[in-house]
């Protein structure tokens, strides 16, 4: 989709990006990353010919981007920014729309695509449509502007740090947005940002970048697993590789099939240290960790609740930090009808090759 061959930017006798090649597959989500001044943002702009390259080529879609006038490369190319650029004098709805309205969608046409987008991005389109911009909260300004990237229905999405504004607990609440939408649409994305565990987070693939050239290009965990050199390592932290590492894998990886019983009892954990058993009722929902606990392994643990359960979907450092919190060797995988399907064990993290 999207192919960088050579491409070198100078500003004088100086290179900020230099003799850069990479491939960004149909619906990757490719994220660009490196100290600052490395040249992720100006390798970005390029794409979309806000800054010009100096030298080598840049393809979208097999298409030389310099064969193309720039205004309609950049109505093919969704592209959002960390200050949002909502224009301040329009309404939700006439920003989202923007792009569509230069293309001369019709009303109807742009009207239901405004609906389509507000609903994938879980906002309430009869509150907000008609609000402006100042009326939004952070969270909700950046989704907007992620909407309105997206209201042209582009192949392509630039996004430049587009969450670097707002507090820890918004942004965490659009990286999750952000990857349900990027599975919804397939759309391929090239995303800078600065925070490492927010490119392991939401990548198929990472670019780390260092002066201008790229020290490494892979997936996150053969980047985490097989660091190029020493300073792909301390860029990610050699402190808590691991860690980072669980971040990428889910539950699912480490599951482990598990028999429920409704045998299980207070009197069986008195008279065994055998490994955790799950009592689960007639539908097969766990009801009580039958062993397990840290400190006794023969006790029983009747609360299971939400908390401390786990969904094939969940990192396996989500999934690790509840059995720290709660005290547990074992977490119960639940279906999204709380039916027990397997469990994830200490044990299993700690046997799991990288």
């Amino acid at each position: 989709m999207i192919e960088l061959q050579g491409l070198t930017k100078r500003y004088g006798g100086s290179r900020v990006v230099d003799d850069i090649s990479l491939t960004v597959e149909q619906g990757e989500f490719c994220v660009l990353i490196g100290p600052s001044g490395c040249g992720k943002s100006t390798t970005l702009k390029m794409i979309n010919r806000l800054i010009t390259h100096s030298e080598g080529r840049i393809l979208v879609g097999g298409e030389d981007v310099t064969t193309l006038p720039p205004e309609l490369l950049r109505r093919r190319i969704g592209y959002a920014i960390q200050s949002t650029g909502l224009f301040p004098h329009w309404r939700v709805a006439e920003n989202i729309a923007t792009v569509p309205r230069l293309l001369k969608w019709s009303t109807s046409r742009i009207n239901a695509r405004v609906d389509e987008l507000l609903a994938l991005f879980q906002l309430d389109a009869d509150d907000l449509r008609d609000k402006y911009p100042h009326q939004l909260s952070g969270g909700q300004a950046q989704r907007v502007g992620v909407a309105r990237a997206l209201a042209a229905d582009p192949d392509v999405l630039l996004m430049d740090e587009p969450f670097g504004a707002v507090d820890p607990l918004t942004r965490d609440a659009l990286q999750v947005e952000l990857a349900r939408v990027h599975r919804q649409t397939g759309k391929t994305i090239v995303f800078v940002t600065h925070d490492m565990d927010e490119a392991l987070r939401l990548a198929s693939r990472v670019a780390l970048l260092n002066g201008g050239r790229l020290v490494q290009y892979d997936r996150p965990a053969e980047l985490l697993v097989d660091p190029a050199n020493d300073f792909v390592r301390d860029f990610i932290g050699r402190a808590d590789l691991g860690l980072k590492l669980l971040s990428r894998r889910r539950v699912e990886q480490y599951c482990q099939p598990v028999q429920g019983t409704r045998e299980a009892t207070i009197t069986q954990a008195a008279t065994t240290h055998a490994r955790p058993t799950w009592q689960v009722d007639a539908d097969n929902r766990p009801l009580a960790l039958i062993g397990g606990r840290l400190e006794e392994p023969a006790t029983v643990r009747t609360d299971v609740n939400g908390e401390w359960t786990a969904t094939p979907d969940m990192s396996m450092k989500e999934a690790l930090s509840r059995m720290v919190w709660f005290r547990v060797t074992a977490l119960p995988v639940l279906d999204d009808q709380g039916r027990l399907l397997g469990e994830v064990t200490m044990a299993g993290v700690m046997g799991h090759r990288p």
